[in-house]
């Protein structure tokens, strides 16, 4: 018994159209439905974030750690916590790499005679160090 039509004798025409439209829509599924878990990495050096500091934890530290800056003639006096001033900004800069805690605050108290210059410089020192979470306050001009 031959079904196949009189004028059509040889090897059935196997259509590919539907079979790449149902390739591409599975691929399309399972990249939209798959997760992809990578390690955190900082995407401007491509290093993954560093670790804590051994032997310190974040308990070991306050929520917030304040920082006062004060104008100090025309330079800034800069101090962490409790700890006497630092020198300069890169000194800021070199002690939060030490601590390398981003998961606490920096809270910059900012005296209002300084410059908006002076205040950003501060940030950026803050920023360019592993803290990440900065928030700025006044400081009041009867505080030690």
């Amino acid at each position: 018994m031959n079904f196949l039509p009189a004028g059509r004798r040889g090897p059935a025409v196997f259509q590919m159209t539907a079979m790449v439209d149902m390739v591409f829509i599975l691929l399309t599924f399972f990249v939209m439905a798959s997760r992809f878990n990578m390690p955190e990495k900082d995407f401007s050096t491509g290093a993954a974030e560093p670790s804590l500091a051994a032997g310190a934890a974040a308990e070991d530290f306050p929520a917030q750690i304040p920082i006062r800056v004060r104008r100090a003639g025309e330079a800034m006096s800069i101090a962490i916590g409790a700890n006497p001033p630092v020198a300069d900004l890169a000194a800021l800069r070199a002690k939060l790499t030490e601590i390398n805690m981003p998961a606490i605050g920096v809270l910059i108290l900012a005296d209002p005679a300084l410059s908006v210059e002076q205040v950003a410089s501060a940030v950026d020192a803050v920023l360019a160090s592993p803290m990440q979470k900065v928030s700025l306050g006044m400081l009041e001009t009867a505080e030690p």
